[in-house]
């Protein structure tokens, strides 16, 4: 099926802004990539800022997603954990621009960064938090773990793989399976770490 004019200049965004920024752009690269009109832009999206905001919203949304999945009220805190990381492996996956959009604004925030981004962001360390507590409280997991940094090594030990994939290209394969791979044998190294060995 062909695109419509709005989907293309989402497409054209995505790869525009993903490449050199919101700043980087103007609206006549956005409208010649997309092949429509400039004028289309503010129809659809009221601005550039507007539909980079779109763009944003587009690209983590899928977090939100993910997490709605993880927290299913009958998957144990572990069961929660591994559906986390595998789920995280296949937005990545879906999403090939996301590293790019989130880096770009740590590095660098927009005004749209808290609005947009910063939710996401809240939403998945509450998370990771609320089901390491939950995994002290069942005896599953290590009393003694600061929950806080826990929920900031998981996040990290996952997500710094798929914004080091360029580099990590050169010495991987670059496949979904290698993806889930890494995922999988880095959440079973954290619960390793993290999981309750004394039985009480």
């Amino acid at each position: 099926m062909e695109k419509n004019t709005k989907e293309k200049l989402i497409e054209a965004g995505e790869k525009l802004f993903a490449l050199k920024g919101l700043a980087g752009i103007s609206i006549r690269e956005l409208s010649q990539e997309a092949g429509a009109n400039s004028a289309l832009i503010s129809y659809y999206f009221g601005s550039k800022e507007g539909l980079y905001a779109a763009i944003l919203e587009n690209q983590f949304s899928p977090i939100g997603a993910l997490l709605d999945s993880a927290a299913r009220e009958d998957a144990s805190p572990t069961e929660k954990i591994i559906s986390y990381a595998r789920n995280v492996a296949v937005v990545h996956g879906r999403v090939p621009f996301l590293t790019k959009f989130m880096m770009g604004e740590i590095l660098n925030p927009s005004r749209f960064f808290e609005p947009v981004i910063r939710k996401y962001i809240e939403r998945a360390y509450r998370f990771l938090t609320d089901t390491l507590n939950e995994g002290i409280a069942c005896g599953e997991f290590r009393k003694d773990m600061d929950v806080k940094t826990a929920a900031l090594s998981l996040a990290g030990i996952i997500n710094f793989y798929f914004i080091s994939r360029p580099i990590f290209r050169h010495f991987v394969s670059d496949s979904s399976a290698q993806d889930e791979q890494y995922v999988m044998q880095a959440v079973d190294i954290f619960l390793n770490g993290v999981k309750n060995n004394d039985g009480q």
